[in-house]
């Protein structure tokens, strides 16, 4: 039985983090990765820079100045932020996953990482300021998380999708996604996405 929640409905939208050099992480975030900025302009002293890949979003990366100085690392992973675990993002295929790391090693982009999550196929990097990021493709499959192993993606996509369904179907808890979001939807049924407001 789902029980009645006084939550408010929600939906996640953007996020914000403080920077370093609002230069390189623009030229970064642009360049590299695709956004666009939107608006810029300055808020209690900070100086903030809005951008989206989305023209239905108005922003969903808000780059803020006033990062401090010397933020200790991670002390259990390198790869993994003080503050930021990691900022994720989907990628559309297989191939756009591998087009995507040659452009980050094209860019000498530092800490990369790819792996398989068997839930997903990901590649992470940091970005100028250290904040970890995860690039990824969704597989079919569910099992139990947290997982990961290295990936080679150098190998034809009917290799990597045949070697992880085995790989997934051979773990404790494992089901097709489709059935394991059914499943999680029924918990989360008593919410109902927000919807932006008609004009």
């Amino acid at each position: 039985m789902i029980q009645e929640s006084t939550a408010p409905n929600l939906m996640f939208s953007h996020m914000g983090f403080a920077c370093s050099d609002l230069a390189k992480m623009e030229d970064f975030y642009t360049r590299v990765l695709g956004f666009t900025v939107t608006d810029h302009g300055e808020f209690g002293g900070m100086r903030l820079i809005f951008m989206s890949r989305d023209p239905l979003e108005h922003h969903q990366l808000v780059l803020v100045s006033g990062r401090p100085d010397n933020l200790p690392p991670n002390p259990y992973h390198p790869q993994f932020g003080s503050l930021i675990n990691q900022i994720s993002f989907r990628v559309a295929s297989l191939q756009a996953l591998r087009e995507l790391l040659g452009t980050l090693q094209r860019e000498n982009a530092q800490s990369i990482l790819v792996g398989n999550h068997g839930i997903a196929w990901s590649i992470y990097c940091h970005d100028p300021d250290g904040n970890n990021l995860e690039f990824f493709v969704d597989t079919p499959w569910y099992f139990p998380q947290p997982f990961l192993e290295p990936l080679d993606l150098s190998q034809p996509d009917d290799v990597i999708i045949a070697q992880t369904r085995e790989m997934a179907q051979l773990r404790p808890g494992y089901l097709p996604y489709a059935d394991w979001r059914s499943r999680v939807a029924q918990r989360m049924a008593r919410y109902v996405p927000a919807q932006p407001v008609p004009v």
